[in-house]
């Protein structure tokens, strides 16, 4: 009769892949909502061994994190937070003494909306939409090894209206699969998973969660108070007519590269600050570049210089973050079309993000004001290759040529249901008449030069809204967004309203089996 064990590794064979558990090296993805109790508590200042700017982590570095809390000072809201995130990294005596892990875990979920477009502040359409997702994994984890194969089936893949569609068999693409190594100094990982340079779900000036994940090798090395990371990664091709169709393999067409580094110095667990480059780099016979590997190598100095064998785009810039008692900061400034010592009219364009926490604890309450704003020209390019997108999703910031600003306290009810938080919020969203993904031009057509943010007549958008996540347990959530949002200006038309309800609803859950438990 077979066991738990010998059921386990046939199943592994089934879906041909070697698998985690005790879970140290393993990536915990960055849709998984553990993320959000982690946020919570580094708020109130616990946890800061991770940096609250690099994401993601590893189930081991959340592990090491949560064995720093003194539970006893903690209030009822953050003990629970706590246990929901020993639940989902299995922090057991079990895991944690198994030397070889392995495991499979199975993920289903549907979002529901009445927008096509899954962004409430920027709906589309207004009919009602279905779009399920699952995804299955499996890895393994021996010494300083760690193995994950992982596909996902998502129906957004073929009907966003945003970007290309990623996957042509049955909507499944690869995703979160990799092979890594881990030592106390240096962390390498080959594959195709998120990252994300910011706090998490706030918006990112240089690389975040909105585009599709690409293949990489990503890089990190350094200890607690200084730091570098570097990425090296392959986007989708452009034909030969200077257009994006994800299916750009045909003579003349130019491969995409995206190469980016950032130092990072923590002088203490409460601050940090970042300095970072990007470039995207093209060519028909473009490839690996030492030139924009080099972790220590500034880009500033190289992208222009001589021997130039690829065309580029650079951006530059950095943040800094901070916690004092209960209140927490963060602050980007990314700098495009830096023209210093030359005669060249068109002005520096930017994205500057700001975010600011202050956090209550009787009762367990956040207060919140984020602020967003993108120059018109920022993340585009005058060659189209260089445009900051892959798949026709822009990598940072979802759109640019707009300011955001948004207030919103989080109540946490966990005293009355468990794993329950209601945020209501007021938002308000401007939105000029430019795109990344369109050709770059400094003047109108009168030639006058554009607008450096907000250009044309701008759309405006006031929305208030709330959002509840209900997460029973660990492996079970829900998450409903609804609210009205008020437009002027629609299409960039004087005069022309389009009020309308948004709301988008999202139901999951999780199964895994495990090796050792």
């Amino acid at each position: 009769m077979l066991n738990r064990t010998h059921l386990l590794s046939f199943l592994l064979l089934l879906i041909f892949c070697t698998a985690v558990n005790a879970q140290e090296k393993r990536i915990l993805s960055l849709d998984d909502y553990t993320y959000e109790y982690i946020k919570r508590l580094q708020n109130r200042g616990e946890m800061l061994s991770l940096n609250p700017t690099s994401l993601p982590y590893t189930y081991g570095e959340v592990s090491e994190a949560l064995k720093t809390i003194a539970q006893e000072n903690l209030n009822s809201s953050e003990k629970v937070w706590v246990e929901f995130i020993k639940e989902r990294i299995e922090l057991n005596e079990a895991s944690e003494n198994e030397k070889n892990p392995m495991g499979i875990e199975l993920v289903f979920g549907t979002r529901l909306s009445d927008t096509e477009r899954l962004d409430v502040l920027r709906p589309l359409n207004q009919e009602i939409y279905a779009y399920p997702y699952a995804s299955l994994s499996g890895y393994m984890e021996r010494s300083n090894f760690v193995g994950q194969l992982s596909v996902r089936h998502d129906y957004y893949y073929d009907q966003d209206p945003d970007g290309i569609d990623a996957a042509r068999r049955l909507f499944i693409r690869g995703e979160e699969s990799y092979i890594g190594y881990d030592n106390d100094l240096v962390k390498i990982r080959l594959g195709r998973f998120y990252n994300h340079w910011g706090r998490y779900d706030e918006a990112s000036s240089v690389l975040s969660t909105n585009a599709r994940s690409f293949d990489q090798l990503n890089i990190s090395i350094g200890g607690k108070y200084v730091s570098f990371q570097s990425i090296i990664g392959e986007l989708d091709a452009i034909s030969e007519n200077d257009t994006f169709t994800g299916n750009a393999y045909t003579e003349g067409s130019k491969k995409r590269y995206v190469a980016m580094h950032r130092f990072n110095w923590r002088p203490s667990e409460k601050f940090g600050t970042s300095f970072f480059g990007s470039v995207i780099y093209s060519g028909v016979n473009s490839g690996l570049s030492l030139k924009y590997a080099n972790p220590l190598l500034f880009y500033g100095f190289v992208t222009d210089n001589y021997p130039k064998n690829d065309e580029n785009n650079l951006l530059m810039g950095g943040m800094i973050w901070g916690n004092h008692r209960s209140f927490s900061f963060s602050s980007q400034l990314m700098l495009d079309d830096v023209h210093v010592f030359t005669d060249v009219e068109e002005p520096i364009t930017f994205t500057f993000l700001s975010s600011f926490t202050y956090a209550l604890d009787n009762p367990s309450i956040d207060i919140n004001l984020e602020f967003e704003s993108s120059a018109y020209h920022t993340y585009n390019a005058p060659q189209a290759e260089g445009r900051y997108l892959y798949l026709g999703r822009s990598i940072a910031t979802p759109t640019n040529d707009y300011i955001k600003v948004k207030l919103s306290p989080d109540f946490y009810l966990d005293d009355y249901l468990r794993g329950l938080k209601a945020t209501p919020y007021l938002s308000l969203y401007l939105q000029g008449e430019k795109n990344i993904n369109e050709p770059h031009r400094i003047r109108k057509p009168n030639g006058e030069l554009y607008d450096v943010i907000l250009t044309g007549t701008e759309e405006k958008t006031f929305r208030g809204g709330i959002n509840i996540l209900y997460q029973p347990n660990s492996n079970f959530w829900f998450e409903l967004d609804t609210g009205y949002n008020s437009l002027e200006n629609y299409n960039h038309i004087t005069g022309n309203s389009n009020s309308r309800w948004g709301t988008i609803f999202e139901a999951g859950f999780r199964v895994g089996l495990y090796e050792g438990n």
